[in-house]
């Protein structure tokens, strides 16, 4: 068995245990790649390792690899650190045509135990005796021999402690180094269209959502993959592998293009590690396709096995093997997903529209089903009691086709939490959903802000929050709620911290100064809070809201100043009375109950339970509520909505 630790040259060790290469005791820099082929030429010095071994070895023999920039690369760099001169080397010899042979002497420093997993110095015995002498010199040769006994058992004893801590320290540095490699995180970027035509838009981004979704399922404990939506941001981007990496905080990316003409598409694909943008992979598929998914599946399941080969180990889950649709069907859904990716009414009214062809073309599609509920879900704020029924079917019916879809599960969810207020039925789906793929970022935010939020679990609200903006980091909906789910614990510097994060990342993003402006409000910062309304009603598509932004700005500046909270609250109610509100501005119960008009703020509240409003589950976390808590009729429509009531308050 090979040694932990070996010396060889003038002060250098290499050392297994802590992973790292170094020189009198001071580490040297040595990037994995490397130091992994330094360590198999040691292990096999003297003996000649082929390149072909050293593949192997190090990718896997599966993998598809520049030999000549990455095996020539990594030695150039274990000579640069060893100081080794490639025409006259000391360390590393290379035999032209075959590969390399370790050539310097080794001295094995510490070895393994034979049995009982205990791990002692090969040269602990001349330890002790230096240590005993050392301490018998210091006493000025003054210890009896009749003492030595016992100086010798307590250098051996101390030796034996030091010995212990090193090997203590050494396993804890390799667990916490476990850990730390126990999640690796891959994006994905947007397959670039080299197509000669636009329409073929969808094609690209469809196949990446599709590989997306594919790496998703592979190994969810061991891999986790930054969503469409994060990724989607770098479509046509000029930043540098290492800049993505950084900003995504991700360890590998893959990057590809799509040129489809006429029945003819041929695809490139490549594996890129972020730390030193070496090409772990890369591969070209040229096909002939009358349809879509066959391609799809194939570059999905290739890809996956390439990464799963180089990050993960085999994963034991269930099967991704998926339905093979109606090729008609198949590219029907890729347009659905792609206008409903855009987010506005209209593109996602065209969604649906999609999605309901593809159904039309095949009935058994079980992704399609998804798709439309996910449609009509987002459809939902804008009439509840007309999408949310039919998202339910939708979702129902996906999952009799295929109850192994998280897509199916996450959406029967939300509609059981925000329409039929079923919890425990929405805590099912979405726990289902989680534990089909942990890698769906949908399923950690619905779980978080329709279930978990509403209830008042706010620790476990904010972890899976922060889970689905791992996956997710730049989702604008995402980092906007998690200043909101912040805010509903009354955790309110938190709050603010992540409101202007999700303004710096998405500067455009109305609601988001919408909901600012409920937390200054909150906070009696009432200028600020005018301020925040303003950007918003600016930034939005509403043309009522834009046209009114400047006047109600002023009006509201000058109720403040003349009444205080309680003029800014007036003068909101009445906008809202005289021209309606736009999405994430302040509700009327909200209102009315700042006012302290009690009556006004049940009345409402009433309302929204019997239309299921938007954000009408959170009315037992709303610190704008606080003041009705202690009212009997609150208290009932908490327990008709079967919320727990919450007796939280500043």
């Amino acid at each position: 068995m090979p040694a932990d630790v070996v010396k060889f040259g003038d002060g250098l060790e290499l050392d297994r245990i802590s992973y790292e290469l170094r020189l009198a005791g001071r580490s040297l820099k040595l990037e994995r790649i490397p130091l992994d082929i330094l360590l198999l030429l040691v292990e096999r010095r003297g003996q000649l390792v082929s390149r072909e071994d050293i593949i192997a070895k190090i990718w896997g023999k599966d993998v598809f690899l520049d030999t000549d920039s990455s095996i020539n690369g990594a030695i150039r760099k274990i000579r640069q650190v060893l100081k080794d001169d490639p025409e006259n080397p000391v360390f590393v010899q290379t035999v032209t045509g075959k590969g390399y042979r370790f050539i310097a002497a080794v001295i094995e420093a510490e070895v393994r135990a034979q049995e009982g997993g205990v791990k002692k110095l090969e040269s602990s015995n001349t330890i002790v005796q230096e240590a005993s002498a050392t301490l018998a010199s210091r006493q000025g040769r003054r210890i009896s021999l009749a003492l030595w006994p016992w100086v010798a058992a307590l250098a051996a004893l101390l030796v034996m402690v030091l010995a212990a801590g090193i090997y203590g320290l050494r396993l804890r540095a390799r667990s916490q180094s476990a850990t730390a490699q126990h999640r690796v995180m891959l994006a994905v970027l947007p397959f670039a269209n080299l197509s000669n035509d636009p329409e073929q838009e969808y094609f690209s981004d469809g196949l990446t959502e599709e590989t997306i979704t594919d790496l998703g399922e592979l190994n969810p404990e061991r891999l986790g993959v930054i969503a469409r939506t994060s990724a989607a941001s770098y479509k046509h981007t000029n930043k540098t592998i290492a800049q993505i990496g950084r900003e995504l905080g991700v360890d590998y990316i893959l990057e590809g293009s799509v040129r489809r003409e006429g029945g003819v598409a041929r695809i490139s694909a490549q594996l890129i590690r972020v730390k030193d943008q070496v090409h772990l992979w890369a591969h070209n598929y040229d096909r002939e396709t009358p349809g879509l998914l066959a391609l799809q599946n194939e570059l999905g399941r290739a890809i996956a096995q390439q990464v799963q080969v180089k990050l993960a180990p085999p994963h034991e889950g269930r099967s991704t093997n998926k339905y093979a649709p109606n090729p008609e069907a198949y590219e029907l859904y890729l347009k659905g997903r792609f206008y409903l990716n855009r987010r506005t009414f209209a593109e996602i009214d065209k969604s649906t529209e999609y999605f309901q062809r593809s159904i039309e073309k095949d009935p058994g599609f079980a992704l399609a089903y998804a798709g439309l509920a996910d449609s009509y879900l987002a459809n939902a704020i804008r009439s509840p009691q007309n999408f949310y029924p039919k998202a339910k079917a939708a979702s129902s019916r996906a999952m009799e086709l295929d109850d192994d879809l998280p897509e199916a599960h996450a959406a029967l969810g939300a509609e059981k939490a925000d329409f039929e207020y079923d919890w425990q039925g929405a805590e099912q789906e979405f726990k289902r959903a989680i534990e089909l793929n942990p890698n769906y970022a949908e399923a950690h935010f619905r779980y978080a802000w329709t279930y978990l939020t509403p209830l008042g679990n706010s620790e476990q609200a904010i972890a899976e929050m922060k889970k689905a903006l791992e996956l997710d980091p730049f989702s604008r909906i995402y980092n906007t709620v998690f200043g909101l789910t912040y805010f509903y614990a009354r955790k309110y510097d938190q709050a603010e911290e992540q409101f202007k994060k999700a303004i710096e990342l998405n500067p455009d993003f109305f609601v988001t100064y919408y909901h600012f402006a409920w937390l200054y409000s909150q906070l009696g910062q009432y200028q600020n809070a005018i301020g925040e309304l303003t950007k918003g009603r600016l930034l939005s598509a509403n043309d009522r809201a834009v046209k009114a932004a400047a006047s109600e700005d002023v009006s509201l500046r000058k109720a403040f100043a003349a009444e205080g909270a309680t003029g800014f609250w007036q003068q909101l109610l009445t906008s809202n009375e005289k021209s309606g509100r736009d999405i994430g501005e302040f509700d009327d119960p909200q209102l009315y109950a700042r006012l302290g008009d009690k009556q006004k703020a049940l009345e409402w509240l009433d309302r929204n339970y019997e239309e299921r409003r938007a954000l009408g589950t959170l009315l037992n976390v709303d610190p704008a509520f606080d003041s009705l808590r202690s009212d009997q009729r609150f208290g009932d429509l908490v327990r008709r909505m079967g919320l727990t009531p919450n007796a939280k308050a500043d």
